[in-house]
């Protein structure tokens, strides 16, 4: 069996995908694995970098790292998913956010492919995210909408 070092799970602003993220910090929990909650909801403008870019603020790209505490999230405008690692935190889980230029498959499986020990957990009916041909992927409940 796999060592799942960190478990990637899709999250979104409001809690449409809750049902992904309680198994997630319960995955995470058991496996003793850092959690990182990734965004969905990051990427709305196509023109517009969801973290702080040479553009908008010199230096900052240095201090943005790959994972985001409640802080950075808050900072970045996404109190949502802030408040989403500080109950996984709460729940005793090595929780992180990460918010992505471009939310999609193909984003979603390179960043995972950076992460130790990756296992994704993801919307079961969520066609963009469809994931069940990845082996290190887990299909969760049903994706509301």
């Amino acid at each position: 069996m796999r060592d799942i070092r960190t478990v990637i799970a899709v999250t979104g602003e409001d809690d449409r995908f809750g049902p992904v993220r309680h198994a997630a910090v319960d995955r995470a929990r058991s496996e003793h694995a850092t959690l990182i909650l990734y965004d969905l909801d990051a990427s709305e403008s196509a023109l517009e970098s969801p973290l702080p870019t040479g553009w908008s603020a010199e230096g900052t790209e240095d201090e943005v790292g790959d994972r985001l505490g409640p802080e950075e999230l808050d900072a970045a405008g996404r109190a949502a998913i802030a408040k989403q690692v500080r109950e996984a935190r709460a729940e005793g889980v090595d929780a992180w956010g990460w918010l992505p230029n471009d939310a999609d498959r193909e984003q979603l499986l390179a960043y995972a492919s950076r992460q130790p020990g990756a296992h994704l957990m993801v919307p079961r009916g969520d066609e963009e995210l469809s994931l069940e041909d990845v082996p290190e992927a887990e299909i969760v409940g049903a994706a509301k909408g």
